[in-house]
């Protein structure tokens, strides 16, 4: 597929940087020669240094002939002339970018009109709803669901002490719905082997049926919640629409710590629910322990300064909170953050990034999500086989290595595999692998279409 990327930032790095390696034919557009530089240096992708907003670059980037067009640089406006220029120009399907939505707000299908956009995405809504959902969750880092919500996959750190540390994996008594698909231990991500053994620290990558990876992480060590307090630090843009929704969310208890007195009293007066709002500094140790912020359940930090958001979410650890999670602006921190101990930080723009990668591959999946900042990748197709032969077992498929099989769902019927378990013409499948066996597992699955 070709296609272009306007915008040489976070969302647009790493954008090539997935899409380079799964085989395409992938253009980017900036015009500032150090962001082009690095592009250059670290990725095999064409690279056009110029404005995004000139016709004459963008066609030097081949947008007139590009299967997509992305606009994600930094600036609304920017990106929603490029929009309408790429589209204009010839590109098949366009993204637009967008950090504030209410640009749109009342004119959404006049906007679509003119500029020629497929989609437009915010960055500030889809971090809301990642907050949120993992708010939600009383233990996993991260969650995906597929097959209408029969087959999740969760994002799990190691914390405790537990009967699965330490022994291969073959041998634990793990329930019977679940599998371990991947692996990170500090920068190190694998697909896992039964001889392989988890250690504290590892964050793990379960796919299963909820109530068999409930029972897999009260396994693990985790203990039981119920009402959970959480507290919020910073009542920007962000902040405010992760409050609004958090408020509506039934079982929490809901704390806002925002500096700005204005701030703090504006959400104030549109506070609902169970919700409390806190003038002062979330990095005010004597305000944390006056607060008796220790004993919540989560510590969210959203403000605009990934220092700030370090320093609130190590306060908060320090005193006691079970979980923290932060907002993080610039890549390199990413890091930093689980160095940290940092249960969870969540990039806008990567966030963007991978809500676009599932449209570029709309055409060929039904659904994907891409995990742990573009480690890995799980995909549900449809499998179909050529030739008579319309059912194979898992060993038989010839997946490639760094790919897992981790779930089959037939009719109304989910099955979490083994190696002699058997895939027929037809089912759903969920494919847990690292992003550039992507191509690789298509063609195991779809081998009926055209190329595969």
């Amino acid at each position: 597929m070709n296609i272009a990327v306007i915008g040489a930032g976070e969302v647009g790095f790493h954008l090539a940087d997935i899409l380079s390696r799964e085989g395409h034919r992938v253009s980017v557009v900036d015009s500032d020669p150090s962001k082009s530089r690095r592009l250059m240096e670290s990725l095999d992708v064409q690279v056009v240094v110029g404005d995004g907003t000139r016709a004459e670059v963008l066609n030097t980037a081949g947008v007139s002939k590009a299967d997509l067009a992305v606009c994600v640089t930094d600036a609304d406006r920017t990106n929603m002339l490029a929009c309408a220029l790429s589209s204009k120009l010839g590109a098949k399907r366009v993204i637009l970018r967008l950090s504030d939505m209410r640009r749109l707000t009342g004119y959404h299908y006049f906007y679509k009109q003119t500029l020629g956009f497929d989609i437009a995405l915010s960055t500030q809504e889809l971090v809301a709803d990642e907050i949120v959902a993992t708010v939600r969750e009383k233990h996993a880092l991260e969650v995906e669901s597929f097959a209408d919500g029969r087959v999740q996959v969760r994002r799990l750190r190691l914390k405790e002490e537990s009967e699965i540390l330490n022994k291969p994996l073959k041998d634990l008594e793990l329930p019977r719905g679940v599998l371990v698909g991947g692996v990170a231990r500090g920068e190190n991500f694998h697909v896992p082997t039964g001889s392989d053994m988890l250690e504290i620290g590892d964050q793990l990558y379960l796919i299963g049926k909820a109530e068999e990876l409930d029972a897999f992480e009260r396994l693990a060590g985790a203990r039981v919640i119920g009402r959970r307090s959480v507290v919020l630090m910073g009542a920007g843009s962000i902040g405010r629409q992760v409050a609004r929704k958090l408020s509506e969310v039934s079982g929490v208890h809901l704390r806002v710590i925002e500096r700005d007195p204005v701030r703090a009293k504006a959400l104030a007066a549109e506070a609902v629910g169970d919700m409390m709002v806190l003038q002062g500094d979330a990095t005010d140790i004597d305000l944390l322990i006056e607060e008796r912020i220790g004993e919540s359940n989560i510590f969210v930090a959203t403000s605009g300064d990934d220092e700030r958001n370090m320093v609130a979410c190590q306060l908060a650890k320090s005193l006691g909170v079970e979980r923290t999670v932060a907002m993080v602006n610039k890549s390199s921190y990413r890091q930093i953050y689980d160095l940290l101990g940092i249960d969870l930080a969540i990039s806008p723009r990567v966030l963007c990034a991978n809500r676009i990668l599932r449209f570029v591959r709309s055409t060929a999946i039904e659904s994907i999500a891409v995990l742990g900042e573009g480690r890995a990748e799980v995909l549900d197709l449809q499998a179909r086989f050529r030739g008579k032969r319309k059912e194979h077992t898992v060993k038989q498929l010839g997946l490639p290595k760094g790919s897992v099989l981790g779930a089959i769902v037939r009719d109304e019927e989910v099955t979490i595999p083994h190696g002699d378990a058997v895939v027929k013409d037809g089912d759903h499948v969920i494919v847990f692998s690292v992003p550039e066996n992507v191509e690789a597992v298509l063609s195991v699955f779809r081998a009926d279409e055209e190329g595969k």
